[in-house]
């Protein structure tokens, strides 16, 4: 509770602010409760806010550095603790270059829950269910805060995590708060550039620049991981058949409803792009096995063929067409060692589907 006095009046004016919860050793502050001015060196936020240039000059990479930075600065702010940000689901497998998952779900989901509050654990080894992970990690103390958009939806969480107990005073929590709030600015405006540098506008998926650097750092990956990866070009079947029929913007309107039936048909962290012209490129990421890459691939022109495109023509009414695609799909590094010999691979072997009867995959060497 709050109480000022007017200067001139004997009014007494009273806040009542929300109270902080503890149940089993976890404190829940609200952020109404925590100080409103902390202590901190102005070196960790101008690092922080820094990024906003990197976002511009390396898009590509706009997340992976928050990430690297933001564990920087968390270190400055908050001494020996280690800060992470865990995007999205704390339920959801890990991406390639993903931050790492969070450290106990049930508190993840509880910090995602209620984005207003900051979750603390003082010391985890009063704290049965997590003592066992913290003593494994080296974590003793854990602090979370809900990373939020503009418009209030969950963009993940923040986790502070320190090897010594009760580390962090309330001033500390508001840090926690600070950061949280810092990143969830940084990570949209990270998305909105790389929505407007790597997303084809006409079809919304990715574009070829974001493609080919992602092509690389794929191969990468699977290179020192020693697993595989493949990609399979699928272009258009007679595409040139549907600006005539229809007109050029119906043809657009086919571009755009295949693009989002390949992106639904792949696993979630696979990649699709508008390669150029009625050719889309598709990386399935590592590790893939080859069986794998033919069921995806596969499943890409069977969900092509099934849909019927709407379309409207030159003569003002709605078409329903079918539309199916021919791909030619090769491996890293069974039918490849560098990106150039993989597209190679992969075209030729997408020569081979297009001709007649089209509307099939071909793998490279087949």
């Amino acid at each position: 509770m709050l109480r000022y006095q007017t200067r001139d009046a004997l009014d007494v004016i009273s806040i009542e602010l929300p109270a902080v919860k503890q149940r089993d050793g976890i404190f829940t502050f609200p952020r109404a409760s925590l100080p409103d001015h902390a202590r901190a060196d102005l070196g960790p936020i101008r690092h922080l806010l820094a990024l906003d240039d990197r976002l511009v000059s390396h898009p590509g990479q706009a997340r992976p550095r928050l990430v690297e930075q933001l564990a920087q600065v968390g270190h400055e702010f908050l001494a020996t603790s280690q800060v992470v940000f865990v995007a999205d689901d704390p339920d959801a497998p890990p991406e390639a270059g993903s931050p790492p998952l969070a450290f106990d779900r049930a508190l993840a989901k509880d910090a995602l829950s209620a984005p207003k509050t900051v979750i603390y654990c003082p010391d985890l080894e009063y704290v049965p269910r997590l003592a066992t992970e913290g003593r494994r990690r080296g974590v003793r103390a854990l602090a979370l805060a809900a990373v939020v958009a503009a418009d209030g939806h969950a963009l993940g969480h923040l986790e502070a995590r320190s090897g010594e107990a009760n580390p962090y005073r309330p001033e500390d929590l508001a840090l926690v708060a600070l950061l949280a709030d810092t990143v969830g600015g940084l990570t949209e405006r990270a998305a909105r550039i790389e929505k407007l540098v790597f997303v084809d506008a006409l079809t919304g998926v990715y574009n070829r620049a974001y493609f080919d650097l992602q092509v690389q750092i794929e191969m990468a990956r699977a290179q020192r991981e020693l697993s595989s990866m493949a990609l399979c070009i699928a272009d258009i079947d007679d595409f040139k058949s549907f600006n005539t029929a229809y007109g050029y913007e119906a043809g657009n309107q086919v571009l755009a409803q295949v693009a989002q039936a390949l992106k639904h048909a792949v696993r979630p962290f696979d990649i699709v792009a508008r390669w150029g012209g009625e050719e889309f490129a598709v990386m399935l990421t590592a590790p893939v096995a080859a069986d794998d890459v033919e069921t995806v691939s596969e499943r890409l022109r069977a969900t092509v063929e099934r849909q019927l495109v709407e379309l409207e023509g030159l003569d003002r009414k709605i078409h329903r067409v079918g539309v199916t695609v021919s791909a030619g799909v090769a491996l890293f590094p069974d039918h490849a060692s560098n990106a150039q010999e993989l597209w190679r691979a992969a075209n030729q072997a997408l020569l081979a589907a297009k001709r007649p009867p089209k509307n099939r995959v071909v793998f490279f060497g087949a």
